[in-house]
């Protein structure tokens, strides 16, 4: 018995002492661990680890030290995928005596990533062991050198950085790992404690997969994600289920899901995906396929208070729900909300999602669409295909109140009957302003509402054809019937060229004013309805631009409408006692538009205190006067007129009397202003021989107020 100790005892003594020689050799010379990590990591990932310097320290306990650790990324080009200022680890003694190097409490100190996705696929996540490098006939063991496995346990890091930057789908962006725990990193079930921070927002991710290092067969996970934003609960996620050889055809079987409270909170996350605010968020869905193209099996979105603003003007959506039960399946779509004052609701089925999570096939697959646009008992149905490429849809129906809000006209009975295709759907989702939606599709449709009102402006049976056709739009002919007359006109907007152009014709058509001093930048002196007759051309794509570069003729007229204070005295000058508004029995005029200019041939305007005639010219770019005036200012029975020249500018106007042709001035007091009526012949005038509504009858003058107006221009004191 003793004897068997005593072997025994030697035995121990033995294996003791040439460990300690091992060791002993390893802290002497460090470049001997140094190559064997290196050949190590190499092996298992195909990546070059490159340490500049390794300290081992056998007291109080085996550990490591090593610094300026780099690992190169899949394009070897320079830029490492990791850098990492020191690492250290506690060394276990025994594995090295079977050529493994088992390292425990990992610590990595402020490490740098960085994870590149290159222009032809390769992704520095992706990793090729050496083993599947080399072929059947090969080995390590082959070319001499003694292959060293490398193992850890325990890994911990702080303050690391992450970039990542995505050339396939052009896609980038930074963040802060604060802190992370990863326990039994070599065991069968490592356990995750993770927190991102990115800005005032931190995702903690927490929760266990299968063996890593190596990595089994079979790879199950069961993670949780919370975030957080300036230290208030946001939304959680979840990952459940497994890979099925995750490093050969990796086949998917999960469960995904996720909640948010505000939708906007992500922009914390993702500060260039410009989200919108949206309450209670959640998408639940099941993954499948395999290889690199994991396929969503089923899909559940829900949704609350959409604000899509920034792609519908005054757009909101109260309620969205998105369900589809298989890849097969229709995928269907409940959305209600509204735009403006207008509750509408669209219900339907958009292809399926095999067909849809398949971004980069979308563009040759043709995509059926069935979407009904409801309000009440009414709606437009639209049927047709749609892909990244060319989409078509046929839109025909009817609604029974389409009240938009804002600035924008509201119809009754609207109808639609017509046809759509879009050359290039994927351009106008990313490009959607009016120009870009033109240039982009083509089509013909016809619309027709029981009636249309427009800022106080109401006009009954109204109807159109519009054709878009090689980025023209063209409204022809547009008839309505208002105001008690037939009207007619034609709309024609043409964005090919590098300004839109602009063709309008009215035969007659009315108008708010408000409308066409906003069109083309005016100040707002005149209000009521203007009738408009003509035809006008411009381009440009401000109001500035479409104001200056006006050509054609047009007359202009409106009855019963009222005239500011300020427009009065900017044509007679600043003393005219003028406050608030005017009364307007009638005012029109008729112009030319050709080369910057606007030379008005006539203008007349008559209140129940002041008629006045004249002509001009009005510079579009400039805006300098040159207009004559003839004032006549009603005394009860009688009257006072003079001639006024008005120079300057529009901002800045310059009136003074106006010599006679015999270079007079001269003020001309009496005659009978209560006989005749200029009204009829200069709504002809202006109206180009179009009829039009008659002006109101005259009402008793008060000649206190007129005197005051005399005081005002200084013709008497």
């Amino acid at each position: 018995m003793r004897l068997k100790w005593k072997i025994g005892l030697l035995a121990g003594a033995a294996v003791l002492a040439l460990g300690g020689a091992t060791i002993v050799s390893a802290t002497q010379d460090a470049d001997w661990l140094k190559t064997r990590l290196a050949d190590a990591v190499e092996s298992s990932t195909g990546r070059h680890l490159t340490i500049g310097q390794l300290h081992v320290w056998i007291l109080p306990f085996p550990w490591v030290e090593a610094k300026d650790v780099k690992l190169s990324s899949v394009a070897e080009d320079g830029v490492n995928m990791l850098d990492i200022g020191q690492v250290r680890a506690r060394l276990a003694l025994l594995p090295l005596f079977s050529h493994r190097i088992a390292f425990e409490d990992v610590s990595l100190i402020s490490p740098q990533m960085q994870l590149r996705r290159l222009a032809d696929g390769r992704a520095d996540w992706h990793f090729t062991p050496q083993e599947r490098q080399s072929s059947s006939g090969s080995s390590s063991s082959s070319s001499g050198k003694m292959h060293w496995n490398l193992t850890v346990s325990d890994l911990s890091l702080t303050q690391a950085q992450v970039a990542w930057h995505d050339a396939v789908h052009h896609r980038s962006g930074a963040f802060q790992v604060a802190e992370g725990k990863v326990k039994g990193l070599s065991g069968n079930a490592p356990d995750f404690d993770i927190k991102l921070r990115k800005g005032v927002g931190q995702l903690a991710l927490t929760g266990q997969t299968g063996p890593l290092l190596p990595m089994s067969a079979q790879l199950p996970m069961q993670l949780r994600i919370s975030l957080t934003v300036n230290g208030h609960p946001a939304g959680m996620a979840h990952i459940d289920g497994s890979i099925t050889d995750p490093q050969g055809q990796k086949v998917y079987a999960l469960q995904i899901g996720g909640s948010v409270a505000q939708l906007r909170d992500l922009n914390v996350f993702f500060p260039h995906a410009n989200l919108p605010d949206g309450r209670n968020v959640s998408v639940d869905m099941a993954v499948g396929g395999q290889g690199a193209q994991p396929a969503p099996q089923s899909l559940h979105v829900r949704a609350e208070n959409v604000d899509v603003g920034a792609w519908l003007p005054q757009a909101a959506l109260t309620r969205v729900v998105i369900d589809t039960a298989g890849p097969t399946d229709p995928v269907t779509a409940q959305i209600d909300g509204q735009v403006g004052a207008q509750v509408l609701s669209l219900r339907g089925t958009v292809g399926t999602m095999q067909q849809l999570a398949a971004p980069e096939r979308v563009a040759q697959q043709i995509v059926p669409v069935d979407l009904t646009l409801t309000q009440g008992e009414s709606s437009i149905h639209g049927t047709g295909t749609l892909s990244a490429g060319a989409s078509a849809l046929d839109v025909h129906g009817q609604l029974a109140h389409v009240v938009p809000g804002g600035d924008l006209p509201a119809a009754n009975d609207l109808k639609v009957d017509g046809h759509i295709d879009i050359a290039d759907t994927a351009s106008i989702v990313r490009h959607h302003a009016a120009p870009d939606v033109l240039r982009g599709a083509r089509g013909a449709m016809d619309i027709q509402a029981q009636s249309v009102n427009w800022q106080g402006v109401t006009w009954a049976h109204v109807s159109t054809h519009a054709t878009l056709q090689n980025s023209r739009l063209t409204l022809e002919p547009v008839q309505a019937e208002g105001n008690g007359f037939q009207q007619a006109g034609r709309l024609v907007y043409d964005v090919a060229g590098a300004l839109p152009q602009i063709e309008l014709a009215a035969h007659p058509v009315f108008l708010p004013l408000p409308v066409v001093e906003r069109w083309l930048g005016l100040s707002s002196s005149l209000s009521g309805t203007v009738q408009l007759v003509g035809a006008v051309s411009t381009q440009g794509e401000t109001p500035e631009e479409r104001r200056n570069n006006l050509d054609g003729h047009l007359g202009v007229s409106v009855v019963d409408g009222s005239v500011s204070g300020a427009a009065i005295r900017t044509l007679l000058g600043p003393q005219v006692p003028v406050k608030g508004k005017m009364p307007v029995r009638c005012f029109g005029s008729h112009m030319q538009f050709a080369q910057g200019n606007a030379n008005i041939d006539m203008l007349g305007l008559e209140t129940p205190f002041l008629v006045l005639h004249g002509h001009g010219t009005v510079g579009l770019s400039s805006q300098t006067l040159d207009m004559h005036l003839s004032p006549r200012v009603l005394l009860g029975g009688a009257s006072a007129s003079s001639d006024v020249a008005v120079t300057g500018t529009v901002s800045d106007p310059k009136p003074r009397m106006d010599p006679a042709y015999e270079g007079r001035y001269g003020i001309s007091i009496g005659g009978n202003d209560g006989e005749g009526d200029n009204c009829p012949s200069m709504l002809s005038a202006a109206r180009e021989g179009v009829a039009g509504p008659d002006a109101p009858q005259k009402k008793a003058g008060k000649e206190g107020k007129v005197m005051n107006m005399l005081r005002g221009l200084g013709l008497f004191q």
